[in-house]
């Protein structure tokens, strides 16, 4: 995955898929992410300094519902 798909209310927010499916339904998903590689694919250019980290769990589109726990989040240089 790491799709990336931009946000339908504003061009300054990107979303990336980084699961998707019921594949790994019921158990816990450790998923790590180089944001500044995301961010540079997203945008084409180097990020600013971080602000905010959003986290999300999104199943509208498909008429589908879902559950979802998110653990510890850390970031590392």
């Amino acid at each position: 995955m790491g799709d990336i798909v931009p946000n339908p209310y504003t061009d300054s927010t990107m979303m990336v898929a980084v699961n998707s499916g019921n594949a790994q339904a019921g158990e816990w998903v450790t998923v790590e992410r180089d944001i500044v590689a995301d961010y540079r694919q997203a945008f084409g250019e180097a990020p600013p300094p971080l602000v905010g980290i959003a986290i999300m769990s999104d199943s509208d589109n498909t008429g589908e519902s879902a559950t979802a726990w998110y653990g510890d989040i850390s970031l590392s240089p």
